[in-house]
């Protein structure tokens, strides 16, 4: 059995996209913890056991706001990646424009989805 060591958090609405992703990490070997934050105000209101390693931004949350959601992210965990999910190539190149470690656009198959988380914790854990 690999070591799990990664905890992430997923900033999102409640639904099934949400739920969705909370299955897929939960059942990576990698991860061993995912919190859940319904935008990023809790989440940065949100005390954490352990400081989340990846950070997953849903663009819905964003709006028109997603570069200062990506640097508000960034301030409160400056040692965790962070994946933005956008639903256009236009929100995709904003979020890389703003720094995330990585920006996916919605509609990917699930196995690009964990090949992305697995490779950011991977460098966050370098």
């Amino acid at each position: 059995m690999e070591e799990r060591y990664a905890s992430v958090l997923i900033i999102a609405r409640p639904g099934p996209l949400r739920d969705g992703w909370q299955t897929l990490l939960t059942a990576m070997p990698q991860v061993d913890s995912v919190e859940e934050a319904c935008d990023l105000s809790s989440a940065l209101r949100m005390a954490f056991e352990r400081v989340p390693a990846l950070v997953l931004l849903d663009s819905d949350l964003a709006g028109s706001e997603i570069s200062l959601a990506l640097r508000r992210a960034k301030a409160r965990w400056p040692q965790a990646q962070r994946l933005f999910l956008a639903n256009d190539v236009q929100q995709q190149r904003e979020a890389e424009d703003a720094s995330a470690d990585a920006a996916l656009l919605k509609g990917f198959p699930a196995a690009k989805l964990v090949a992305a988380i697995a490779g950011l914790l991977l460098d966050q854990a370098a």
